[in-house]
Order: C-alpha cells, then sequence, then structure tokens
C-alpha cells in the first residue's frame, strides 16, 4: 500500500511538469547526511541543472524502496530507475565489480580512485553495461578495518577465536575465515547491541561507523589493516537509458563526474574528522597492523577468482598499475 501511494504521487508529478520531462526515481538506502546519500543529492540537483529542468531525479532514501539487492533487482527489470549501490551487493549480478571487492585489491583510497578514474574503472564499467546494469558513476566510502573490545589487532592470529561480525557477504565471511576470526553476519542495526552484550568481540568497518553508528562507545580499540575499501555506484538499467534523449544521458553522466568529485571530497574529509572525534570523545585506541600478513593470508581469494573468471586479470592488472 505505501509503495502503491508513492507511485500514484510520482506519476502526479511527472504529469504536471509537462509532456516533455521525465522523473526518475533513485533509491538510496543511506540516511541524509553521509557522504554517499548527500552525493546522490548532488547528482540529482545536477541532472536538473544541465538538463534544465527536463529530467528530474527524485531520491528516495533511508531504503523506502528496499534493501540493495532488491533496488538492483528493479532496476534491472524496469520497476525502478536508479539506484546507489555497494560493490557488495552488486557482485552477485554482475561479475565485473568481483575484482573491487577482494580483501587489500587496494593500496589507499587514492588508489582506487586512481583505478576507477583509469582503465579498471573502464573495463569494470564496460563489464557491467554487457549485464545490463549501467554505471553512471562511482562514489567511495573509506577503508573498512577492525574494531574490537579487548583487545587490539596487530597481526592474524590476534583474531583466533574471536567473533567478528561482517556484511552478508560470502567474500566477507571467506576473507575472515581465511584471517582467522569466526564470522558473524549481522544486520548493521543489531551491531551495538551485539558488541555491547557480548554477542560479538568486534566488527569491521569505516571508521565513521564509530560516530555514525555510536560503535565507539561500546569498543576500545580501531586497528587499521584496512581489508575492504570498494567503490559504490550510481547505477540505471537499459529501460531508464531508453527513456533520456542523447544529450540528456550525457547530462546525466556529466551530473553523475560531477557528483563523484563532491563526494570523495567529502569522504575524505569524514575520515580523518571520525578519526579526531573517536579519540577525543570517545576514548578511541588506533594502531597499525601488519597489512603484509594479512595480505598474504587471503592470497587463496584471488586465486580462485582468477581460476573460475579468467578475466578478471585484466582488472587486477590494470588495478596494480595505477599503484604509484
Amino acid at each position: 500500500m505505501k509503495f502503491t501511494k508513492i507511485a500514484a504521487a510520482l506519476i502526479g508529478m511527472t504529469m504536471a511538469t509537462g509532456a516533455y520531462a521525465t522523473t526518475l526515481r533513485l533509491a538510496d538506502t543511506m540516511p541524509e547526511g553521509v557522504p554517499n546519500a548527500e552525493g546522490v543529492k548532488f547528482f540529482a540537483k545536477r541532472v536538473n541543472e544541465l538538463t534544465n529542468g527536463e529530467v528530474t531525479v527524485q531520491v528516495f532514501s533511508n531504503g523506502i524502496l528496499g534493501n540493495e539487492r532488491e533496488n538492483v533487482e528493479q532496476v534491472k527489470q524496469g520497476v525502478l530507475d536508479m539506484a546507489r549501490v555497494a560493490s557488495s551487493t552488486l557482485d552477485s549480478f554482475t561479475n565485473s565489480v568481483k575484482p573491487v571487492t577482494l580483501p587489500y585489491v587496494f593500496a589507499s583510497t587514492q588508489h582506487l580512485i586512481d583505478s576507477m578514474n583509469g582503465e579498471a574503472g573502464k573495463l569494470i564499467f564496460d563489464g557491467m553495461a554487457k549485464d545490463g546494469i549501467i554505471a553512471v558513476n562511482y562514489f567511495v566510502i573509506g577503508p573498512r578495518s577492525f574494531y574490537t573490545k579487548d583487545k587490539p589487532i596487530y597481526k592474524p592470529d590476534d583474531l583466533k577465536g574471536m567473533k567478528i561480525r561482517v556484511m552478508n557477504s560470502q567474500m566477507a565471511i571467506k576473507t575472515m575465515e581465511l584471517l582467522g576470526a569466526s564470522p558473524t553476519p549481522l544486520p548493521m542495526g543489531d551491531v551495538y547491541t551485539a558488541l555491547s552484550q557480548g554477542v560479538v568481540d568486534g566488527a569491521e568497518n569505516a571508521v565513521q561507523a564509530l560516530i555514525e553508528h555510536r560503535h565507539g562507545e561500546v569498543v576500545k580499540y580501531y586497528s587499521w589493516d584496512e581489508h575492504f575499501n570498494y567503490p559504490e555506484f550510481i547505477i540505471m538499467g537499459n529501460a531508464t537509458k531508453a527513456k533520456l534523449t542523447a544529450e540528456q544521458l550525457k547530462a546525466v553522466k556529466q551530473a553523475g563526474k560531477e557528483a563523484t568529485e563532491y563526494e570523495i571530497g567529502l569522504a575524505m574529509n569524514v575520515v580523518d574528522k571520525s578519526v579526531k572525534e573517536a579519540t577525543e570523545r570517545q576514548g578511541i585506541k588506533f594502531n597499525e597492523a601488519d597489512k603484509a600478513a594479512f595480505q598474504a593470508k587471503v592470497k587463496p581469494i584471488y586465486d580462485e577468482l582468477v581460476a573460475e573468471q579468467p578475466e578478471a586479470q585484466k582488472v587486477l592488472d590494470a588495478i596494480a598499475a595505477a599503484k604509484k
């Protein structure tokens, strides 16, 4: 019923704006105010400006139109026009993004940016398009590392016997198993309670989770190993592309490019700000982990991916070449 009312309202708005106006619905699971959600808002604003109002992007935040997996399915079916989704969700729909979901594939966020702006990004975008998913642009979040209650993590052995909350992702689960942890998939909304009650010993996420989700109130240590650092994408399907003229599509892609630059600035700033706030206000102790020791443990994941999908090696080579 709720979705039906939204759809009816959207139809009415589209008719009211004129015969040649196009309204695109964009789903986002993130709450307003965080960098990727602000990037989506900026994108919508620029599409309207660059098309002189011919194309309007209406954003539905906070998962009102479903979770990321549901949004990708809706986009592919033409039920939904656009969505902001993570690589870890898209890897179930297109093999092209799997290389960027590998642990430790990027040495830094700048390496990720250089890769996505270069040959690796082109290969990924082209591969997605072949699978019926058109990537308008990409966003960054920042590296994911471990945060724990009782001890810092310096080397893989430190994870033995520890229950670590992970995303409900096969890549995340396999990575934690290879590193020696006991992966415990939980919804994000349950993590604070699970940490405070000892259901899990720690979690892994970008540092801003300490502040945005208040996890810094129930842990003591944040250990930088940066195991995951993957891009997100604003995507649309072929049905939506067919709604747009060549000029409108060009404007949408230009808006996407500008939104990427805008969101990267916000994301970089929020990482630095979160470290400062977590240190000063929450008393979190930060440490560097032995990244090379962790990388050695996950090599089987790389071998398995290339064996199953030889084309992934081209993307991995392009990513390696982008490292400065």
